[in-house]
């Protein structure tokens, strides 16, 4: 079951699609997806089917991505006010503590949040957490996203391209500066519920040293290459990643299939 919430605070508008649990316990697990620049949560719909089973799934589209508007008159959100702002979600909806999965840009929202407010992080989960020191600017990010876009499937970069064209420029570069200034290893010192770093294992934008490096930063954390996939890693591969994910929170049926199995053709969702 699916149903949509528009939440607004402080001028800024958060659009949450929310996909009921399947489960039948009283208490499943709550995940909630937190998309990258540019995109929204429809990078994560091949993945919700997966989590669906298993508990209740938010998926967000941040301020300006998506189905989400733009703040008025335009300005630009810091990492930590777009973190306030899904903190305060949470808190309002009396849904905490939550399992914070972020991809791309997604990581650094949910690293903030986790390192603000410890209580409402049940569990973390990094997939292609930038931005790698080695590759600072725009220019050396906008680089390894163009090798990036040459190694995804066609169908993944249809929706990149979709989102990006609905962002539209001005808000993308609204916001890029507020990704490529972040402090992500500092504040990752500072988050303590148990994390898992996952990346593609062929992502040109979270290369395997700097994802290293992020789990090495982090106080609980454990790190997943995701075989054959690039940056869309949820994308390219959801039922590993969403086994992945279910291992790490310890929700994992004994029935489920192993990584390897899930990462068949046969072991996508159609």
């Amino acid at each position: 079951m699916r149903d949509t919430i528009r939440y607004e605070r402080d001028g800024l508008t958060l659009v949450v699609h929310r996909h009921r649990a399947m489960r039948a316990d009283a208490s499943p697990p709550v995940f909630l997806l937190v998309h990258g620049i540019g995109v929204s949560s429809k990078y994560y719909r091949r993945l919700i089917p997966e989590l669906v089973p298993h508990g209740t799934v938010y998926a967000v589209d941040m301020p300006g991505f998506g189905t989400a508007p733009k703040p008025h008159p335009v300005r630009r959100l810091s990492v930590e006010d777009l973190a306030d702002l899904l903190t305060a979600f949470l808190a309002d909806a009396g849904i905490a503590p939550a399992v914070l999965v972020g991809q791309s840009m997604g990581t650094q929202v949910v690293t903030e949040m986790a390192a603000r407010h410890p209580e409402q992080a049940s569990h973390v989960v990094l997939i292609g957490p930038v931005v790698d020191p080695a590759a600072p600017t725009a220019l050396a990010q906008g680089l390894r996203l163009g090798h990036d876009t040459c190694i995804e499937p066609p169908s993944a970069n249809r929706v990149v391209l979709t989102e990006y064209i609905r962002c539209g420029p001005r808000w993308y570069l609204t916001e890029l500066p507020s990704m490529l200034d972040y402090p992500m290893l500092e504040r990752l010192a500072s988050v303590q519920a148990p994390t898992l770093v996952m990346r593609g294992a062929h992502d040109p934008i979270a290369p395997g040293e700097w994802t290293q490096q992020v789990t090495d930063a982090l106080p609980r954390a454990t790190r997943f290459d995701v075989p054959k996939a690039a940056h869309l890693a949820q994308f390219r591969s959801p039922r590993v990643v969403a086994d992945a994910i279910l291992a790490h929170v310890g929700t994992l049926t004994g029935d489920s299939e192993s990584p390897e199995q899930a990462d068949s053709p046969g072991g996508l969702p159609r």
